[in-house]
């Protein structure tokens, strides 16, 4: 019987090789024919399923901005199963986004050096703005839902509170890439669980239930 191709493996192949080489030599360094070098592919192969370096390269943020998303979705979802507040859960997946891994610096790097060619690249600037709104969305469901339970006051701005949250999680994960000092990686965890807290100051319903007899 004939192969038949997994086109979406494929992609990912080859997009692989794109982190994998900017990650070595930086995003400028990206050429199809590099790319096929790193991924271990034809030149041909990747002009097949990519028509330029530009459709390239926003397939590759695409994919590591889908793959960031979920890890952040895994570590809300085990917080969620261990009955952690709200709070706790929102922490969890923010703290999901500093560099504090091997593999969470290669993501958050990536992530950043991308930010600079989307200054002049509108689509990859679409891909960005279309990550950090759903980021941004999440964290004031996050405050909404804390409303509903009763650890936020009725009073707070969900709004304000996500972009409170998100820009703070955004320049503490660019000060790690250029420092990753102990202590910073340290601060930046307390920094995101303390305004967390205050957020979050009242207690949940479901603490202030008595027991069922």
């Amino acid at each position: 019987m004939p192969r038949i191709a997994d086109h979406d493996a494929r992609r990912a192949q080859i997009t692989s090789g794109v982190r994998a080489l900017a990650l070595e030599s930086g995003l400028g360094s990206v050429t199809v024919a590099k790319t096929a070098k790193a991924a271990g592919v034809s030149v041909g192969l990747v002009q097949h399923y990519y028509d330029s370096k530009e459709s390239l390269l926003a397939d590759t943020l695409s994919r590591l901005l889908t793959d960031i998303e979920r890890r952040v979705d895994r570590a809300i979802a085990r917080a969620e199963g261990d009955h952690a507040r709200i709070e706790h859960m929102l922490g969890a997946g923010l703290l999901e986004l500093l560099p504090l891994t091997p593999a969470r610096r290669d993501e958050a790097y990536l992530r950043h050096a991308f930010v600079g060619l989307a200054l002049d690249n509108p689509t990859l600037a679409e891909h960005q703005r279309a990550f950090d709104h759903r980021l941004r969305d999440r964290i004031a469901q996050g405050v909404r839902n804390g409303f509903e339970c009763g650890e936020v006051w009725p009073e707070t701005d969900s709004l304000l509170e996500s972009e409170t949250a998100f820009a703070l999680t955004q320049g503490l994960t660019l000060r790690l890439l250029i420092d990753p000092d102990d202590v910073l990686r340290y601060h930046a965890t307390a920094a995101i669980e303390a305004r967390l807290r205050d957020v979050f100051a009242g207690p949940c319903s479901r603490e202030t239930q008595s027991p069922r007899n």
